[in-house]
């Protein structure tokens, strides 16, 4: 009886993954999981607490964790406001670049080593929801600054190409950079990562539908990130397809697939996701 129930309860969400899972391409994958405490202080006011974990490049690296604190006001049933900070740890992995001449030859290749980097995040974000029948429709429209923090990493630059007519004969040293060989090479221990802000506005449109006597609400939401700094330029778009479970009344467990196509400043290019959340509320 009890495997039969449960069965029935993750049929719907698994079955959504699934097909999400087949409209999109990317070629990184990854685990994002978010712990939230919400307290209730009225009726229109809440505040909430969260910690977040990512891993991705195929589950071989955490690339992110972070704290939030946030209030949400309620004025109506339909309308709902929010405002809230981020304290985040980003990972970004090596990055490789090759410059090149006006001939089309190439000069040198450039690496900078994996390093961390702090960023502090405000949100402020308002909601609307509409009920039609069983399904309820919303919009939510989000701005977010995000802060990075100054920081240093090591760049290895690789000059000097040489060619296969340069190696014959040729005794001096040689270093090798994404396949290409060169004779020289510079190391800077503490190459600069300039502080910098960003600021964002994420539009999301989502639609759920509540189930009859059932503990599942599947949901589908798309979200899409406009660079507000360099003429409201599309960033970033997001699909999710998921469910949530109410476990209880103060317990509910979130499972999601995201497909996330481009990059804003969270850094997540093409990548698909198992999204997990925990909520507790009170």
């Amino acid at each position: 009886m009890i495997k039969n129930v449960l069965n029935k309860r993750l049929l719907l969400p698994a079955l959504a993954l699934m097909a999400a899972a087949n409209t999109a391409h990317a070629d990184d994958y990854g685990v994002w999981t978010e712990l939230t405490v919400q307290k209730s202080l009225s009726k229109q006011w809440s505040v909430d607490a969260g910690i977040d974990l990512r891993a991705e490049n195929k589950l071989k690296d955490f690339t992110r964790y972070g704290v939030s604190v946030g209030v949400g006001y309620k004025p109506c049933s339909y309308v709902s406001l929010g405002a809230g900070y981020n304290f985040l740890r980003d990972y970004n992995l090596q990055e490789t670049k090759y410059e090149y001449r006006t001939s089309g030859a190439l000069k040198n290749c450039k690496v900078d080593d994996a390093y961390w980097r702090s960023k502090h995040r405000a949100t402020f974000e308002v909601t609307g929801s509409l009920p039609v029948g069983r399904f309820t429709l919303s919009v939510r429209e989000r701005y977010q600054y995000t802060h990075f923090v100054a920081t240093t990493t090591l760049r290895s630059v690789y000059k000097s190409p040489l060619s296969a007519d340069h190696l014959a004969g040729y005794t001096g040293p040689v270093y090798e950079c994404g396949g290409n060989k060169f004779a020289t090479l510079e190391v800077d221990p503490e190459r600069p990562k300039a502080a910098k802000d960003r600021h964002y506005l994420r539009s999301r449109f989502g639609v759920e539908y509540n189930i009859k006597h059932c503990a599942w609400t599947p949901y589908l939401t798309y979200e899409f990130s406009n660079d507000m700094s360099n003429q409201l330029h599309l960033d970033k778009q997001r699909l999710t397809v998921g469910a949530e479970w109410k476990i209880t009344k103060q317990h509910r467990l979130d499972i999601a697939y995201v497909y996330s196509n481009g990059a804003d400043d969270d850094n997540d290019s093409d990548i698909h996701v198992l999204s997990l959340g925990y909520k507790f509320k009170f």
